[in-house]
């Protein structure tokens, strides 16, 4: 037995040193490594049969040589280099790819186009099955030919699943473009920004009830979609290389942007599949922002706004950094400035506030700060809000709250309001509250809601994710609109007519189940009714839709005589907000601007009501 060990391992060495020599030639087609030195020339594995033609390789925890030229440097950012296959190495099959990454931390400088060989372990890098296949724990490498000209695959559209971007992993591919931004929320903490092939994407369940048709927008969704990163892992970078212009408000990168120029290696890390990108973005087509509120039909403008965590502190200039909202008073007057900016120039009769901060109503409290701070700004003659204030020191126990502001040269409020604090309100969703208002011969009853959000923390049993794109706390909100509509059904202002108006933020897209309940009582989405465009007032990882709804009941529905989205948040990258990020305190003071533009996450809502109902003609022959 030793002596044949002896005459194998003479064989192997003269193997080494006969040029040409082939390998052994293993039973997934690899050939075997045998641990002598790399030589440039032997039969080597092929890439495309490291990656395979599925999810994952079929070779992982194998050691295997690749000999390809260098594609991509990434060390300082990413730890590693890609490599591409020569043209006369590949297999012609499209569902697999000729491209890998190779995690390698040592000075390289080498040039692009370089050939190299390495000596490797195959690797899938993060949680099954989304993983990237990679080479790690490098041998040996060495080069092999001297750099040639490469070019990046061109890549013109997305396939309709989102594993047939498998067939790119690791290849360095190129984008004309252009393509749609879809998504901003992480350009300045990770350098990333979101594009689709397919032009705006919405959130499944915005578009179809939760289901088949759900599930297949959202793979339609994930399969248009690319990440564009900056090849760093580091996070809030000080310089954002890769963007063609920095960011401002005059180049803003707002969803619905057009990208164009796309160059850099396509990988799939933290599950999602990213373009790191090896040159600046060429061009950004920036989308227009609306400075206007939009035009409604009707006698009373009623609004709803989202005003994100509006906490003042002490309400004296102190007692910061709140539990929510500004960490600062600077940081808390830049928010104001914005707030109150949007508010004005939305110019609304009356209008339903979500997140304040829940301290009460006294003078210095976060509510009559706003409406002071707005009063202000408008004049004498414009600043005549008030607030409407219930027989409670605070509404509820949760740390934020509704809020119903209103002109009183243009509205009365009738009767003292109310507020539902029963089961779901409780705790979970906000304390809606109600008020009777009248203008003319217009009588209606406002609700502004604010239910339980989709993020997860404590939830368990029904309110866990379902799976089907309603995120967690469903049940809790499909509760609370099964007691709210209960609740309104008795009439709880004794005002003697079922005229009623239920705005907010809901926490749930429009096809979710406790909209469609609200619907299946009888309210009217006036929100679809009146509006032709797809409507939306939310963009959440790359997918946009309605979180802010407006239902009415069908007597009040015929008052409406237009609604209107003022897109002036959900679209704008959060580096527009009035925070003060710690890493980059000059490059916030270049950005902000004491405008209306991401003041908040959420757009705010803008409904016209008619003082007299509208006659519907029917049309002929009807």
């Amino acid at each position: 037995m030793k002596t044949n060990n002896l005459v194998a391992a003479a064989a192997m060495m003269s193997c080494f040193m006969v040029s040409g020599c082939a390998p052994e030639i293993g039973p997934n087609g690899i050939p075997v490594v045998d641990g002598g030195p790399l030589q440039c020339g032997r039969v080597a594995a092929p890439i495309h049969t490291v990656q395979g033609n599925q999810a994952m390789s079929p070779v992982v925890g194998e050691v295997v040589e690749v000999e390809a030229r260098i594609s991509a440097k990434f060390i300082d950012g990413l730890g590693g280099i890609s490599l591409i296959a020569d043209a006369n190495s590949e297999d012609q099959d499209p569902a697999s790819s000729e491209g890998i990454f190779v995690r390698y931390a040592e000075p390289l400088e080498w040039p692009l186009g370089t050939l190299v060989r390495v000596r490797a372990t195959v690797a899938e890098l993060g949680p099954a099955p989304d993983t990237q296949t990679a080479l790690i724990e490098v041998a040996s490498l060495i080069q092999c030919g001297r750099p040639l000209p490469m070019q990046p695959r061109a890549v013109t559209a997305a396939g309709s699943d989102p594993i047939e971007w498998e067939r790119y992993e690791g290849e360095r591919i190129a984008v004309a473009g252009p393509v749609s931004l879809v998504g901003n929320e992480d350009l300045l903490r990770h350098g990333s920004l979101i594009v689709s092939f397919d032009g705006r994407d919405f959130a499944p369940t915005e578009r179809h009830i939760p289901g088949q048709d759900a599930l297949a927008l959202a793979a339609a969704n994930a399969a248009s979609q690319l990440i564009l990163d900056d090849a760093r892992l580091d996070e809030f970078p000080k310089k954002l290389w890769h963007l063609p212009a920095p960011l401002t408000p005059e180049t803003s990168y707002r969803v619905d942007s057009q990208v164009s120029g796309i160059d850099g290696v396509l990988e799939q890390r933290d599950g999602e599949y990213r373009v790191q990108l090896v040159a600046p973005i060429a061009a950004v087509a920036h989308a227009r922002r609306p400075d206007k509120p939009p035009e409604v039909d009707g006698d009373l403008r009623v609004a709803s706004f989202n005003v994100l965590n509006y906490f003042n502190g002490d309400g004296a200039g102190g007692g910061f950094p709140t539990v929510r909202g500004a960490q600062n008073a600077d940081a808390f007057k830049r928010q104001s400035a914005k707030i109150v900016a949007a508010l004005d120039r939305l110019n609304a009769d009356i209008v339903a506030l979500m997140e304040v901060e829940n301290d009460g109503f006294g003078d210095t409290s976060a509510l009559s700060d706003l409406v002071r701070q707005l009063n202000k700004a408008r004049g004498k003659e414009r600043g005549d809000y008030l607030f409407v204030k219930p027989d409670a020191e605070r509404i509820g126990d949760d740390l934020i709250t509704v809020a119903l502001i209103y002109r009183r040269s243009r509205v009365k409020p009738e009767g003292a309001p109310m507020l539902l604090a029963d089961g779901p309100f409780s705790k979970w969703s906000r304390a809606p509250l109600a008020q009777r208002f009248v203008t003319g011969p217009l009588d209606f009853v406002l609700v502004a809601n604010h239910f339980k959000s989709k993020g997860c923390q404590d939830a368990d049993g029904p309110d866990q994710n379902q799976e089907d794109g309603q995120g967690c706390y469903n049940a809790k909100r499909v509760e609370s609109a099964r007691v709210l509509a209960d609740w309104l059904a008795t009439d709880p202002l004794k005002v003697g007519h079922d005229r009623v108006l239920l705005v907010g933020d809901f926490n749930a897209y429009g096809n979710e189940d406790p909209v469609r309940h609200l619907i299946s009582r009888g309210y009217v989405d006036v929100i679809s009714a009146h509006m032709s465009e797809p409507a939306y007032s939310y963009v959440f990882r790359g997918a946009s839709g309605r979180l802010d709804h407006a239902l009415a009941s069908p007597s009040l529905a015929a008052h409406v005589g237009g609604v209107g989205e003022w897109h002036i948040n959900a679209d704008e990258s959060p580096g527009f907000e009035y925070d003060e990020p710690d890493y980059d305190r000059r490059a916030l003071q270049s950005r902000y601007r004491p405008d209306m533009f991401r003041s908040s996450d959420h757009d705010p809502l803008l409904l016209g009501l008619r003082l007299q109902p509208q006659t519907l003609v029917p049309a002929p022959g009807g």
